[in-house]
């Protein structure tokens, strides 16, 4: 290679160069346009940093690991402190300090004092990163508590980043957490904690209240119940119907199933090996620990001789396609039983759940109707001002001629003896109201299923419950449903009229 001058002297004074539409009628003053190599100004290398780049080329570093030089370089500028920002934007995957020039090392170690200091200055991607890992050597840091608050900050303050920022480092701060054996109470947000919470709610059905239930299965849920219709208008229906048959679901399962309901929801726990900190850069300085952290009751970690475990329900662990399938049954049922709102298709579940979860919903809206009865109350203070203003009517209407006489004559009550009603007080129905109008429907030919539903009842639900409470009269099924539409047995038919007169209750109410 020539003499640098001599080259920048060749372009400079190049007659094309010099005629060009690029310099014609400017003016430039007496200065250098192009300077050699050694003439440029170069930035300052403090001390520190070049001591630090300096170990990179030790005899130690050459057989090393690239994370045993991470961490010693690490170590060595653990409390080092600059003051000379960058601002500027840059790709570096799986960052070092060997990475960065001398600029962008200075700018690490400005924002990290900055940071340290309990501010959250913007910041390019790779020193977040960097950062993370030295968190993870446990460089800079006075505990493992105290730098489990760091990432936790470091976490919500630049998470704006870039879904890598979360994906990653909410798993390394998990791994943190196990790694250094800290209580999870730390991180109470994090994902992992929040599923499992939800999770384990449902698995003790038995020991959670019903919002707690509610709350679980709308964490959990893949049907998106905030965007339900009937959900939006009638949340409160909607969520203890959603409750209870879950509930009624749980012991069904627990009674007659080998496995239990979130069995087969969420699978079974499986230990499989599992690497910490995946993708950081750590180093590793108790190789062939042994240990144990028990994350919760149904998430676990171990040690054997380095190789670390992991036991808790794999797969997915976000919203569960399953669980969604039953919410979905259960909107689909209140829709149909209340007659409200567009119809949509029950879930992808089995006929058994929906015949359980029709009973249970069934009987939510039964007990619902029987609250919203109208209560007759008697204000027993206003009795005597009815007493006195009755008392001032009568003055008002008595005749002074006492020997004129009104003739009343009685009207003659007219007998309409409808089919089936005509029996004698004594004769009292087992029946409810909604029972004796479904019976009554079938008997007259009338609208069976509107009955059923104006009570807001199935009507293969009613059909059971008279075919019961009727056996001990008849010793036989009254009403046969083996088909589509309930069928009343004609041999029973006439003695069937006797039943569909109020019960002693209902008159009571």
């Amino acid at each position: 290679m020539g003499d640098p001058r001599e080259i920048i002297n060749t372009v400079m004074n190049d007659k094309k160069l010099r005629e060009s539409r690029i310099f014609r009628g400017e003016i430039y003053h007496d200065q250098p346009i192009l300077k050699p190599a050694s003439e440029l100004a170069r930035p300052s290398v403090p001390a520190k940093i070049k001591e630090m780049k300096s170990l990179a080329f030790t005899p130690e570093a050459y057989w090393k690991t690239s994370a045993w030089l991470f961490k010693t370089q690490g170590m060595f500028m653990a409390d080092y402190t600059d003051d000379q920002p960058y601002n500027e934007e840059f790709t570096s995957y799986y960052p070092s300090y060997r990475d960065f020039n001398t600029e962008q090392l200075r700018g690490f170690f400005t924002w990290r004092t900055e940071f340290r200091k309990g501010y959250a200055p913007d910041a390019p991607k790779p020193f977040v990163i960097l950062y993370m890992y030295e968190l993870i050597n446990q460089i800079g840091i006075s505990s493992p508590e105290n730098g489990a608050k760091l990432f936790k900050r470091l976490l919500d303050s630049y998470s704006y980043l870039g879904n890598d920022i979360i994906r990653y480092g909410q798993r390394w701060l998990n791994d943190y957490i196990v790694y250094y054996g800290i209580s999870p109470e730390l991180i109470p947000d994090s994902p992992d904690n929040i599923f499992d919470n939800a999770v384990i709610t449902l698995f003790d059905w038995d020991k959670s209240d019903e919002q707690d239930i509610l709350r679980a299965i709308h964490r959990l849920s893949a049907y998106p119940i905030e965007n339900s219709q009937f959900y939006i208008n009638e949340p409160e229906l909607f969520s203890n119907a959603v409750s209870r048959v879950f509930v009624r679901l749980s012991e069904y399962f627990q009674d007659r199933r080998k496995n239990t309901l979130c069995d087969k929801i969420f699978g079974k726990r499986v230990e499989i090996k599992y690497r910490i900190f995946d993708s950081a850069v750590f180093f590793d300085t108790e190789p062939l620990r042994n240990c144990e952290y028990v994350f919760n009751e149904i998430h676990r970690y171990s040690c054997r001789k380095g190789i670390w475990y992991c036991e808790k329900l794999h797969g997915n662990r976000g919203r569960n396609k399953t669980l969604g399938e039953l919410v979905r049954t259960v909107d689909s049922l209140l829709r149909e039983l209340t007659g409200k709102y567009h119809k949509i298709a029950v879930g992808e579940t089995s006929k058994s759940t929906v015949a359980l979860a029709q009973k249970e919903i069934a009987l939510l809206l039964a007990e619902q109707k029987d609250k919203e009865r109208v209560e007759i109350k008697i204000d027993l203070s206003a009795l005597d001002g009815i007493r006195s203003a009755a008392a001032q009517t009568c003055e008002k209407l008595i005749v002074e001629e006492e020997s004129e006489s009104l003739i009343l004559q009685e009207p003659v009550a007219e007998e309409h003896n409808t089919p089936f009603e005509n029996v004698s007080d004594d004769n009292r129905s087992p029946l409810n109201e909604a029972e004796r109008d479904f019976l009554s429907a079938l008997l007259n030919g009338g609208d069976w299923n509107g009955a059923a539903r104006s009570h807001s009842m199935l009507p293969a639900i009613l059909a059971d419950s008279i075919n019961e409470k009727l056996f001990d009269d008849f010793g036989d099924t009254v009403i046969d449903y083996s088909g589509d539409a309930p069928v009343l047995i004609e041999d029973y038919a006439d003695e069937l009229g006797s039943y569909i007169r109020k019960s002693d209750t209902d008159e009571n109410t």
